[in-house]
């Protein structure tokens, strides 16, 4: 019964129970050199048998039983140096005592699966699996080259209760980066070693200065764009501080008045419903102040509808000096940030570069915290960027009616570079996992 499908194996007896195989295996190819001094026996070295001993190797699972391959060592004495050693088993992985198929299985399932439940189903500890795990990253992050995009996202997401750097491929719609911190000496590391780093053209990033820094760094070339999604929040928040200080004045008849009042004062207004705008207007003849500050909100909105860079900050001027001076204060954090990142922000009418898709991203950390609690970092960065089948490769470059299988500015030999993550394919994943009780963290 060839069950390990290994040629260098003897396999003398399989036994089985209800969740394994025992088998009991020699391995053919005899050493040529001592594994001390390196001596070749066909140049005067030579080696003779010293006993043997019994080892157990794990190995992949077959027929959805763990495998354990209990194999006979033959042990050797080198008469030139008179030191021993082992048969020399290169399918070994001997410091997890297993082979190295099974490792390598190990690293790729403890990405998408929980290290417990890897380490149930090929009857290791857990400890070795987390170890294997962290070993099978740092190997793919030295071996991963990401193509650097000519439009680069910043952004941040939220893991573990701390806001983490993310960086994207805008155009692409992957992620090619998550760093663990957002402060602008782990910025500026990371940007400095991408590849090519020279072509990037548009960076888009929300206000968080260590950011706009480390591109100045690093990219001095890269035009910065605010995202315009960070700025028009803010435009709601602003709104909706109006809103909740309006409402703690008001006797609770009058708020019952104003019910779902948020949902739709915070709407845009092409977007409400008849009925809804019935009740907007109602609101707004009733309660002037509050009809006032959503006309301001849907004012600065509609700064991002002109085509032009000169219209969209005349378009700015106008909405600021209709800003009514019981509303200058609500709104002073939006025309602060404003003033701020001026020129950032109105970079978007020249590239009309967004990052809005990252918004997404903060969705897929919920879902990977819920799929097992107690992840560390580095696996959720590890399921980000490395979930087998989710990276969007290289679209081929025609070169004079050719094919050829490369992009510009990406290096010939060595790893193959991959645009990321694709963002829709892992949320997509994500939302068709659950989590498994007793599932233990890792």
């Amino acid at each position: 019964m060839n069950l390990l499908n290994l040629p260098d194996y003897d396999i003398s007896r399989v036994e089985q129970s209800a969740r394994d195989y025992r088998v009991h295996a020699t391995y053919k190819p005899e050493p040529d050199r001592c594994a001390h001094c390196g001596k070749q026996s066909l140049f005067g070295g030579k080696l003779y048998r010293h006993g043997s001993r019994e080892q157990l190797l794990m190995d992949l699972p077959a027929h959805g039983k763990r495998v354990g391959v209990l194999l006979t060592r033959n042990r050797y004495r080198c008469q030139d140096c008179g030191k021993t050693f082992l048969q020399p088993i290169p399918d070994a992985d001997e410091r997890s005592q297993m082979t190295k198929r099974l490792a390598a299985y190990i690293g790729g399932q403890s990405i998408v699966r929980t290290f417990a439940s890897v380490a149930d189903d090929v009857g290791v500890d857990e400890k070795t699996v987390r170890n294997l795990f962290n070993e099978y990253i740092d190997r793919l992050d030295m071996e991963t080259v990401f193509v650097t995009p000519d439009w680069l996202g910043i952004d941040e997401v939220h893991l573990l209760r701390k806001p983490r750097c993310v960086l994207t491929n805008v155009k692409d719609r992957t992620i090619i980066g998550v760093l663990e911190k957002r402060d602008k000496k782990s910025v500026v590391a990371h940007l400095s070693h991408m590849e090519n780093n020279d072509l990037v053209e548009v960076v888009t990033m929300d206000m968080w200065r260590p950011y706009l820094d480390a591109v100045g760094l690093t990219m001095p070339k890269a035009a910065v764009v605010i995202d315009k999604f960070h700025v028009v929040r803010m435009a709601n928040q602003c709104l909706e501080d109006v809103r909740k200080s309006f409402r703690a004045g008001l006797e609770l008849k009058a708020r019952r008045q104003l019910m779902h009042d948020r949902f739709v004062l915070l709407r845009r207004e092409a977007d409400l419903k008849p009925e809804q705008r019935e009740k907007l207007e109602s609101w707004a003849k009733v309660f002037p102040m509050l009809g006032e500050a959503h006309r301001v909100k849907e004012g600065f909105f509609r700064i991002y509808d002109h085509a032009t860079r000169a219209e969209a900050e005349a378009a700015f001027v106008a909405w600021e000096k209709s800003i009514p001076h019981n509303l200058l204060m609500p709104f002073r954090p939006l025309l602060t940030a404003v003033y701020n990142w001026k020129s950032t922000i109105f970079n978007y009418f020249d590239h009309r570069a967004t990052n809005a898709f990252t918004e997404a991203l903060n969705g897929i950390a919920k879902n990977i915290e819920r799929l097992g609690r107690g992840y560390s970092f580095k696996a959720i960065r590890a399921k980000m960027l490395y979930s087998k089948g989710l990276q969007k490769q290289i679209r081929p470059v025609r070169y004079g009616g050719d094919f050829a299988g490369k992009m510009v500015g990406c290096p010939v030999d060595g790893p193959k570079p991959i645009l990321g993550t694709d963002v829709d394919a892992l949320l997509r994943v994500l939302e068709q996992e659950r989590p498994t009780d007793g599932e233990s963290t890792r």
